[in-house]
């Protein structure tokens, strides 16, 4: 029984321990305004791309100047807006997000109909966003862009 019980609590310790490892681990500072180019590929319109004629059987394939000014920070979690323009076009939208992952280099976040997923790794998050079958105004649309930005000082 002795021998059941501390087997018990060894695994629980080593299931819990990276946890713990990652509570220690410093959160880095991502307050900033994030820049680059959007590269999207999408099937409909409406949202950041409501001139779009994209269909599944020709896509849109569209470039935008892409910021992302994060505004707050709580620990790992932060919010702020997305602001794309070009094309006569600007819009912005509200996010939230979370790192995590070792080092917490790794962030998840969501604006109000997609989400982005990527790494930030020295200055530069890398990262994709996917939207499937959002309505916008009544036109659906389904959106994948994939792309770099950097954090401007």
């Amino acid at each position: 029984m002795r021998g059941a019980i501390l087997g018990a609590f060894a695994a629980m310790v080593a299931f819990a321990y990276p946890a713990f490892v990652r509570a220690d681990e410093p959160v880095p500072d991502v307050t900033a305004k994030w820049v680059g180019k959007s590269y999207t590929i999408i099937a409909g319109s409406g949202g950041h791309w409501p001139t779009s004629v994209g269909t599944f059987d020709k896509p849109g394939l569209y470039q935008k100047d892409l910021t992302f000014e994060i505004t707050h920070q709580v620990d790992r979690r932060f919010w702020g807006v997305t602001t794309l323009s070009g094309n006569g076009e600007k819009t912005q939208e509200p996010f939230i997000g979370e790192l995590t992952g070792k080092g917490h280099h790794f962030a998840v976040f969501v604006d109000t109909d997609g989400y982005f997923s990527g790494q930030i790794e020295g200055g530069m998050l890398s990262f994709c966003y996917t939207q499937a079958g959002a309505v916008h105004n009544g036109a659906m649309s389904s959106v994948i862009s994939c792309t770099e930005v950097r954090h401007q000082h």
